[in-house]
């Protein structure tokens, strides 16, 4: 999809300009143009990137594939720029990175996206916006209101991301059963997340750094301190996601820490268990062959002589139960 804002040099403002005329739009210096490609198939970009900018054939490349990382190109002419927005994943603290592609000249500004993205579909959507901010200051500043947009919203995201952690972190606490596996799989996943949070700001922090403080020749001086400010918000989030990512990898060894001290519990528990009916097995064991052994084959015991003999064999099973318990007492298995 191809979306197209004109400010005519005269101020007036044309949305969706038709594609046929972004050629001559280009041309016009003292005009300035917007080219929003969301999810272009490879003609459209074909179409506008080279076919009307002319951009270099490296440039144009980089923008029809990803970009693991964000990264700034000086084409004199233009600049060719890749930053990383975030957003929620599917998991509860899962943060995925999508790429977004710029092409800043000096009356020109051209992003590229595969998905809607919410900071460039609220400025492209607000005419009103576009009189006095936005276009009417330059594509420079109009790249700067995105960005902007884009940290904000990125802030936002970190503040609840860190809610989450914490979350996770008060739950391990809590009684129950802590050995699920869905808990261990959400703090992997948040340590994941927080890695790659680290690996997407990093560089984003130093790309506003180079263009607050390099010279470039399509961003005028005034426009630098803006970017300035954004390095600056980009700094604190990054020293934000290297503590994030710090708490998150000490939660998972207090987890396990956790788990293994409950498990070890639970073991002693069966351990003890195990030992006492080991012990009442080893009582009852020479008395249950005693009363088979007679009981299933004489009436009367012959060693003792008469019936009437029979409480001395209780007295007896008494006994031999006895002293089994205090040998096991003495041994201190009991």
């Amino acid at each position: 999809m191809i979306r197209i804002l004109y400010r005519h040099a005269s101020g007036a403002l044309v949305q969706n300009l038709p594609v046929e005329q972004l050629a001559s739009a280009s041309r016009d210096t003292n005009a300035v143009v917007w080219v929003d490609l969301q999810g272009p198939t490879p003609e459209e970009q074909q179409q506008i990137l080279e076919n009307i900018f002319n951009f270099h054939p490296l440039a144009v490349e980089d923008a029809m594939n990803s970009v693991l990382l964000p990264k700034i190109n000086d084409y004199r002419r233009y600049l060719y720029i890749v930053i990383h927005s975030i957003y929620h994943g599917v998991e509860m603290v899962d943060l995925i990175s999508r790429e977004l592609d710029i092409f800043l000249g000096p009356n020109f500004l051209i992003t590229i996206h595969e998905t809607a993205m919410s900071s460039i579909d609220g400025l492209l959507a607000d005419k009103e916006h576009h009189n006095q901010e936005g276009i009417s200051r330059g594509p420079a500043l109009l790249l700067h209101e995105i960005m902007e947009s884009q940290v904000d919203r990125i802030s936002r995201l970190l503040d609840s991301f860190e809610a989450e952690l914490e979350m996770l972190g008060d739950i391990i606490f809590q009684k129950g059963d802590i050995s699920r596996e869905s808990l261990l799989d959400d703090l992997l996943t948040a340590q994941s997340s927080a890695l790659r949070l680290n690996r997407v700001l990093q560089p984003q922090r130093d790309l506003m750094h180079r263009l607050a403080q390099t010279d470039y020749s399509v961003i005028p001086a005034p426009a630098r301190p803006y970017f300035a400010d954004i390095h600056d918000h980009l700094n604190r989030m990054v020293g934000l996601v290297e503590s994030m990512r710090e708490l998150a990898h000490s939660t998972i060894e207090i987890y396990m820490a956790l788990t293994n001290h409950r498990m070890n519990e639970v073991n002693s528990r069966m351990n003890e268990i195990m030992k006492l009916l080991t012990i009442i097995s080893t009582i009852f064991l020479p008395l249950s062959f005693l009363a088979g052994v007679y009981g299933m084959n004489f009436q009367y015991m012959p060693e003792l002589g008469w019936p009437w003999a029979y409480p001395l064999v209780w007295v007896a099973f008494v006994t031999i139960a006895g002293l089994m318990l205090r040998f096991f007492r003495q041994r201190g298995w009991l």
